[in-house]
């Protein structure tokens, strides 16, 4: 329905990715994405104030000596008494300032409360694993509403030995999951220049595949680059003003709902044929753009040689 809904409103999608940004006030209750991965950049720029040394955490998977038995034990008490504790179960991890991490699809994850950049394919869908957070109470009939019937069937929902059988245990007790999903940021030589730093936030193979990727470009006062990477991007102005093309951006703080800023573009691809585009900082500050590239953006996977 919401995706029939959607095309009556807007067409046929054109960009194969979504780009959103979420600030909540309490961490998102545990759940998964049967077959939606995700991207995250939590930076500085959307958490001004944040200590490095902050205690936002991140949920993600389960300790590795948690059994079959005790998993199955925590869901069957779903809505049955005052909390069924599954986050107990789950290592915490502190989320890295300026860095990115990509969550593969079927592994629990409950995000932090700082602002998080995400990017993901055109479509959601989730199982919610625990009954009480900070928000409310969730009704085990709710954990199963926005599972679609492809990935998990109607007709087995709350049967959690049936959620047990399909749970992938190996992806969310791997004891190098933090290492092997972390992203430190990574100079992009190939963006960089005088006057301009470019760092690659989220990069590297991931899931077998290249998937989306987050490029950071810092251009400082009185400086100009001409950008024109292999694929169109979307991109959300961080800090500054500037020009990027013929498009004035500038850095906002206090918005109004329903007030258009002009933070937020696009890099067509009648831009690139004709060579890109001049991005250039026409104020006192540094001039941040983040770039979004979709899946299968770039000849040669960003980060890979850098990394291995």
């Amino acid at each position: 329905k919401m995706t029939a809904f959607s095309k009556s409103i807007f067409g046929d999608p054109t960009w194969p990715i979504v780009s959103k940004k979420f600030d909540n006030l309490n961490p998102i209750p545990h759940h998964l994405h049967w077959a939606k991965w995700e991207v995250y950049d939590i930076n500085s720029y959307d958490n001004p104030g944040v200590s490095p040394s902050h205690y936002h955490t991140t949920a993600m998977g389960l300790y590795p000596f948690v059994t079959k038995d005790q998993f199955l034990a925590c869901m069957k008490s779903f809505g049955q008494g005052e909390y069924n504790g599954v986050r107990h179960l789950s290592p915490h991890t502190m989320m890295h300032i300026d860095n990115g991490f990509v969550m593969p699809n079927g592994v629990l994850h409950s995000p932090t409360d700082l602002c998080t950049h995400e990017l993901h394919v055109t479509m959601d869908e989730h199982f919610l694993a625990e009954d009480l957070t900070l928000d409310g109470r969730i009704g085990a009939a709710d954990a199963f509403y926005a599972c679609r019937e492809e990935d998990y069937p109607k007709d087995q929902h709350q049967d959690w030995e049936f959620l047990i059988d399909t749970f992938d245990f190996e992806a969310n007790q791997d004891p190098d999951f933090v290492r092997k999903n972390a992203r430190p940021a990574i100079r992009a030589e190939a963006f960089t220049g005088d006057g301009v730093d470019a760092k690659w936030i989220v990069y590297g193979d991931f899931l077998g595949d290249q998937k989306c990727s987050i490029l950071r470009l810092i251009v400082e006062p009185g400086g100009k680059t001409n950008f024109c990477p292999e694929s169109p991007a979307l991109f959300h102005t961080n800090g500054g003003c500037g020009r990027v093309g013929k498009l004035e951006v500038r850095y906002h703080q206090d918005m109004k709902l329903g007030e258009i800023y002009p933070e937020i573009g696009f890099i067509t691809q009648a831009a690139l044929a004709n060579g890109g585009v001049e991005i250039e900082n026409t104020g006192t500050e540094p001039l941040v753009l983040t770039f979004d590239f979709p899946q299968h953006a770039h000849s040669q996977t960003p980060g890979v040689a850098d990394t291995n």
